[in-house]
């Protein structure tokens, strides 16, 4: 059976993926640090991207059969959201960038933002 393959469009809303690790910085803080500060901003953060629009699809966190700092590939977790727009996506990024209660995730995590599309043969038409 052929499968044609056709010019992909953008649909709205958009369809993103973040990637995210933690880095030296949550692996060098302490288990009270990362109680009260670091796990309590990255929950305000994700309820910022809420208020920002962007509606949580799945998510998967890789850490049952590894530990420590990730190395290929270069992620733990992952998260798929549809958002409303690209600005939504920078302001997303720009969350992990600024300072709130005294935290700067950057200094704790990584994220990398993709965008992207349902996968045709699973979600579309076909």
């Amino acid at each position: 059976m052929a499968v044609e393959f056709v010019v992909p469009e953008v649909p709205k809303p958009y369809r993103v993926i973040l990637l995210g690790a933690a880095t030296n910085g949550w692996f060098e803080a302490t288990d009270e640090e990362r109680r009260e500060k670091v796990l309590p901003r990255f929950k305000e953060m994700i309820a910022e991207w809420t208020e920002m629009g962007a509606k949580v699809l799945a998510t998967v966190d890789d850490d049952l059969f590894m530990v420590g700092q990730p190395g290929a590939p270069d992620f733990t977790w992952y998260l798929i959201f549809e958002i409303p727009s690209l600005e939504t996506l920078a302001a997303m990024i720009h969350c992990v960038r600024r300072t709130s209660n005294g935290v700067r995730l950057d200094r704790y995590i990584r994220i990398e933002g993709r965008i992207g599309r349902p996968f045709f043969l699973l979600e579309g038409k076909h």
